[in-house]
């Protein structure tokens, strides 16, 4: 029986998110409203943009190595299970990754949160799983890296080696952007999407970024909206806002999940897209983004219904 081909396949930072709603009383104790867990990180909200938005994602993302009972990794599984998104555990790291959101009056707090290491021996075994059949790239199938974490960065690369040309999209961190490292991912990348942050964090002109890979480089500015690179030609695209929020963590997720779910619709890939066209793709991740600050938690965000 052949194996399942996927829209997409997203990776690899993923992690239980618990949000906290409290009230905004005066004093020091706060009234806890409600408690709710979902799957988030860079990479699982990603992924569950793409499903809430039509497309078919697999989510692979490292986990912890030597436990399975603890309370992450039971947070996780619950909402791993809620999500629909298939999963695909890379157990690697000293623990699961975790997160907390308070949402305080309405409105989103600093995300506490905490990272696993890498367990080196577990390295070789993990690749294994990541170059198997049942991960489910097939010859039109996106590969999107998120996040990447120094630890997190020979993953990514053996997930991008095996996309088609037209189907790597890379969305990395600050942390990466400044090192020589980033310069290394170039070559295997088709789209790259960065906030300003990041952009200015690369040091490189977009006609370098260009050179060395990319066809595209999209880069988000938040209420500024941002502006994308086709080609060397330059496009700005404004931000849409709703009524509601703002609830910012996961919104450039969101974004990118959108992004990728309607060049998934439109049946182009980053080679055959034309320039007229990315450009409704964009405003419709910005409809999206503008939509998710008005929905709490990173890992939640809106249907296509709801940006009717």
């Amino acid at each position: 029986m052949p194996k399942k081909k996927y829209d997409v396949v997203v990776g690899v930072s993923v992690n239980p998110e618990l949000e906290l709603v409290v009230e905004d009383t005066p004093g020091p104790k706060k009234v806890l409203s409600s408690m709710g867990c979902c799957l988030s990180g860079s990479s699982g909200n990603t992924a569950m943009a793409i499903e809430k938005l039509g497309g078919q994602p697999h989510l692979l993302g490292l986990v912890g190595a030597n436990s399975q009972e603890g309370f992450a990794d039971k947070l996780l599984c619950d909402a791993v299970k809620q999500s629909r998104v298939p999963f695909t555990p890379i157990r690697v790291l000293s623990q699961t990754s975790h997160a907390v959101i308070p949402v305080v009056g309405g409105v989103n707090g600093e995300v506490w949160g905490r990272k696993g290491d890498v367990v080196h021996p577990k390295v070789p075994k993990a690749l294994q799983i990541l170059t198997g059949p049942d991960i489910g790239i097939g010859p039109k199938t996106f590969v999107v890296t998120t996040g990447l974490r120094m630890v997190e960065e020979v993953f990514a690369k053996a997930l991008l080696v095996q996309a088609q040309v037209g189907y790597r999209v890379l969305n990395a961190r600050d942390t990466l952007c400044p090192r020589r490292e980033f310069k290394q991912f170039l070559p295997l990348v088709d789209l790259l999407v960065l906030n300003q942050l990041e952009f200015n964090e690369t040091g490189m002109e977009l006609s370098e970024i260009h050179r060395r890979g990319p066809r595209i480089v999209v880069v988000t500015h938040d209420k500024d909206g941002g502006m994308f690179s086709f080609n060397h030609t330059r496009f700005c695209f404004t931000p849409v806002s709703f009524p509601g929020g703002p609830f910012e963590t996961g919104a450039g997720d969101w974004f990118l999940g959108a992004l990728i779910s309607e060049l998934i619709r439109l049946k182009v890939s980053v080679s055959t897209i034309n320039a007229e066209q990315f450009l409704g793709v964009i405003n419709f991740a910005a409809r999206v983004a503008g939509k998710k600050i008005t929905i709490p938690g990173g890992g939640n965000g809106p249907s296509r219904h709801q940006l009717r």
